[in-house]
C-alpha cells in the first residue's frame, strides 16, 4: 500500500506484474541451491544437515503392505517443510538480482522494482517499457535456474497517475500489457 500511496503523492504511474511460477518449489535444482549456499557461508554443520535433508533423497510408494521400488528425488524443495520458502527466496535471489539496476518506484531513497517471498513475485515498474524489460529478464534468468513462468496465471495490473479512485483499486489490464516476447514462450 505504501507504493499505491507514494505513486498518488507523486503523481506517477504504476505498473504491476504478478509473476506465478509453474510447480516452483519442484523445480529448484540442488546442486545450484547448495552453490549459492556456499557462496552464504553458511555454518558447515548447518549446511551438511540441509544436504542430508536434500541430496541424494529417494521415495518409495506402499500399497497394501508392499514397498515399490526406490525412486531418487532430484529436484525441489520439500512442500510443507518451514525452510522451502526461504530457500526458494534464496534461489530466486539469483534471478531476481539481475533487475538491481533497473528503475522501479522510489521509496524512502530505495529503488524498490519487485516484492517477493517465497514464489510469490510482484514486478514494480513506472513504465510498460520498463516493466517489460524486467520481465523479459525474469523469464530469461528463470529458464537458466529450470524454472518456467505460469502464463495463465501471471498478470499485469495498471495504476494511472491521474486515477482518482480509492486507494488500492488499480486497472486490471489484460495480457497485451506484456505482448512481446512473455507471450511467445507459451
Amino acid at each position: 500500500m505504501m507504493l499505491m500511496e507514494r505513486c498518488i503523492e507523486t503523481q506517477k504511474d504504476l505498473y504491476l506484474c504478478y509473476i506465478d511460477y509453474s510447480k516452483a518449489f519442484d523445480k529448484v535444482r540442488h546442486e545450484e541451491l547448495f552453490h549459492i549456499l556456499d557462496s552464504l557461508d553458511i555454518d558447515g554443520k548447518d549446511l551438511r544437515i540441509l544436504k542430508t535433508l536434500y541430496w541424494k533423497q529417494t521415495a518409495t510408494v506402499r500399497v497394501g503392505g508392499e514397498h515399490s521400488e526406490e525412486t531418487p528425488i532430484t529436484p525441489g524443495v520439500r512442500q510443507g517443510c518451514i525452510l522451502s520458502p526461504d530457500l526458494f527466496n534464496l534461489y530466486s535471489e539469483m534471478i531476481l538480482r539481475e533487475l538491481d539496476n533497473i528503475q522501479g518506484i522510489g521509496l524512502g531513497g530505495h529503488n524498490i522494482n519487485d516484492i517477493r517471498y517465497a514464489d510469490d513475485t510482484v514486478l514494480i515498474a513506472q513504465s510498460e517499457q520498463s516493466l517489460q524489460k524486467m520481465l523479459d529478464i525474469v523469464v530469461k534468468e528463470s529458464e537458466i535456474k529450470g524454472l518456467s513462468l505460469n502464463i495463465a496465471k501471471t498478470e499485469s495490473k495498471r495504476r494511472p497517475k491521474h486515477h482518482h479512485a480509492k486507494l488500492g483499486v488499480m486497472e486490471h489490464k489484460s495480457n497485451k500489457l506484456i505482448s512481446s516476447s512473455i507471450w511467445d514462450i507459451c
